[in-house]
């Protein structure tokens, strides 16, 4: 596969994953929650959560910028890659302090793993190469 349709592909995919995920959380936090096996706070603190929604939303939008040139998408890869390793390491240190249930460990692999890749490929000067 093309360099270039790769970086695309990975970009659609995380793209509409987080997309689809703060939209959830926007408008059914509760069943969001559930989904992930965390157990949804009081009803009043879900506003909360609808408002986490909204930016994980914004992260997951911004992928459609790194579709229109290389230079575009590095620079997104770069700040939600940023973005996600701050959320996996905040996460991380939330789970091992007894802060959060273990079961919030699924997002912090998931945003650790895309910040790794994104970071690699950034690293690797991918979106640099153009279409190989």
């Amino acid at each position: 596969m093309k360099t270039i349709r790769w970086l695309r592909l990975w970009s659609v995919a995380v793209g509409a994953m987080d997309s689809l995920t703060g939209a959830m959380l926007v408008l059914r936090p509760a069943a969001a929650l559930d989904l992930l096996g965390v157990v949804p706070p009081p009803n009043e603190s879900l506003v909360l959560v609808s408002w986490i929604g909204v930016f994980v939303t914004g992260v997951g939008l911004s992928y459609g910028m790194a579709l229109g040139n290389p230079a575009r998408g590095a620079a997104v890869w770069g700040i939600t890659g940023m973005v996600r390793a701050l959320v996996a390491a905040f996460l991380t240190i939330k789970i091992l302090s007894g802060q959060l249930a273990p079961a919030w460990l699924t997002v912090a692999l998931t945003d650790g793993i895309v910040a790794v890749v994104q970071f690699t490929a950034l690293r690797t000067g991918c979106w640099k190469g153009g279409d190989k």
